[in-house]
């Protein structure tokens, strides 16, 4: 299936949707999922911010009556936070928190996630997110994953 394009704007650093000789350019549906799923954000719980900050946090997510759903991930938590091992494993467990959803609704029967410090800069981090689905799989490469947040 197509979907609208969701990319990557490097000169703003952020994402934005994509046009294609004035119309909406499409791209794979999983890759829009993967996208809004990594870098929208998900409702931090009390204990993960100062008492009077905003927890953020999409409001449909209050529509659930089980209370459960949570569109987004937490790794904008991070996003202050200098990039040690205890940070990559936070955004690796962030990411897969992010995306449990597909394994939760069939999308995908397996979630793979890496996440690294850059090898030749200390200050960067880069995330490789593979969507299992059946005998296919999809590699998505997030470089310097701290500049998405």
């Amino acid at each position: 299936m197509s979907d609208i394009a969701i990319e990557y704007k490097s000169q703003i650093k952020e994402y934005d949707i994509s046009i294609l000789n004035g119309d909406l350019k499409e791209c794979d549906d999983l890759d829009s999922a993967v996208i809004i799923s990594l870098f929208t954000w998900a409702r931090a719980s009390a204990g993960e911010v100062d008492e009077n900050a905003p927890r953020f946090g999409w409001f449909g997510d209050k529509i659930d009556a089980d209370n459960t759903d949570s569109t987004g991930s937490k790794l904008y938590l991070l996003k202050r936070k200098k990039i040690t091992n205890q940070t990559i494993m936070d955004s690796r467990e962030y990411i897969e928190q992010a995306l449990q959803w597909m394994i939760e609704d069939g999308v995908a029967t397996e979630i793979k996630v890496e996440v690294e410090r850059n090898a030749s800069d200390v200050n960067r981090a880069d995330a490789l997110v593979q969507i299992v689905r059946g005998d296919r799989s999809r590699t998505m490469k997030f470089n310097d994953l701290w500049s998405f947040l």
